[in-house]
């Protein structure tokens, strides 16, 4: 299926905010054996450059996640989430070093990729490469429930230098027919990882005695059916080159979204042309640049509405607003409420 440019809606903001407890997206379980380390509180928005979850966090300026369960030691962990529970029922902006397998026990839920939007439906799964921006959504009045895997490439491969991460590792995760790679249960090899995953995710959750050794073999199986059908691929396909720009320009706005910005200043922070900066947006993100920044100003917004004491036209000029009547207005089209009665129904500060 053809992907197609992804359209935000109030419903489905890339940045609507998180509740601070919020799991990732929504966890049933923690690491077996131990609890993983408990998250920080979040400070105040401008005092703190990320988006806290129960057990990741994503740096705002680079929208890097980092999964608390993910350990030198053991570097794998698995969720079962419930995306239609959080706030717009959507996962942000974010990438990270993990490789991530998914199997959607039920519901549809569209992951989000700088190509456009994929839809995956219940008893489909999928291979999310490493480093790959993307967000995930769930449709209104649907339950999304996702089995997930995440787990480094050096916990099948061991050091850089190893024969496994050369000659096995390293090509699926540099293919560019790898970034998103669905797999559909009527495919033979498909189901076997489908099967796999389910076997790794029990595995996991029961932390019986060797389970480590266990989930490993399970993956590496995983691994070596996905090697084996690079073949598939006619490698004619390259890199879109707009993924790394699109990274540097959200990481220029999130450190200048208070400042009254031009389109060639978030152009120049990429080395491109305003013209080519709004063609990047819009066939990313799907929206245009000043777009996606008054959706990052509104995030901050809701942000310091949530953890700090200023009034709504501090908040409206901390982030980057030339009014407090507009930022009013934008900001109930945008959540359905005042930026007062949003601060009033969350504050969080003491």
């Amino acid at each position: 299926m053809k992907p197609v440019a992804y359209q935000p809606s109030a419903s489905h903001s890339p940045l609507l905010p998180i509740s601070p407890d919020a799991s990732r997206p929504g966890s049933a379980h923690d690491t077996p054996g131990s609890a993983c380390p408990q998250a920080p509180n979040p400070g105040p928005a401008d005092s703190s450059p990320y988006i806290h979850t129960s057990n990741s966090r994503i740096n705002t300026s680079t929208l890097e996640e980092t999964l608390r369960c993910i350990t030198p030691e053991f570097p794998y962990t698995t969720d079962l989430c419930t995306l239609h529970t959080l706030p717009g029922r959507a996962f942000p902006w974010h990438w990270h070093k993990e490789v991530e397998l998914f199997y959607l026990q039920k519901g549809t839920l569209d992951y989000i990729l700088p190509d456009g939007q994929h839809t995956f439906r219940q008893g489909e799964g999928g291979f999310l490469n490493s480093g790959v921006l993307h967000m995930t959504c769930c449709p209104k009045n649907q339950v999304c429930i996702q089995e997930e895997h995440l787990f480094l490439p050096s916990f099948l491969g061991g050091q850089e230098n190893s024969i496994l991460t050369a000659r096995y590792i390293t090509p699926v995760l540099e293919h560019p027919d790898m970034e998103l790679y669905r797999l559909d249960p009527a495919v033979p090899d498909h189901a076997e990882i489908i099967r796999l995953m389910k076997a790794s995710f029990t595995c996991y959750e029961s932390a019986r005695e060797g389970y480590e050794f266990e989930v490993r073999e399970y993956m590496s199986r995983v691994w070596r059916i996905l090697f084996s059908h690079l073949k598939d691929f006619h490698g004619d396909k390259k890199k879109r080159p707009h993924s790394d720009r699109i990274k540097t320009m959200m990481e220029f706005i999130s450190f200048h979204y208070h400042e009254k910005l031009t389109l060639k200043q978030i152009a120049d922070s990429a080395f491109i042309s305003p013209r080519e900066c709004s063609r990047c947006f819009q066939e990313t993100l799907g929206q245009p640049p000043f777009s996606y920044l008054t959706d990052y100003r509104l995030h901050k917004a809701c942000s310091l509405l949530t953890h700090t004491h200023l009034s709504v036209t501090q908040v409206s000029a901390a982030c980057g607003f030339n009014s407090s009547s507009y930022f009013a207005q934008i900001f109930h089209r945008t959540f359905g409420c005042t930026p007062r009665e949003y601060g009033r129904q969350n504050h969080t500060c003491v």
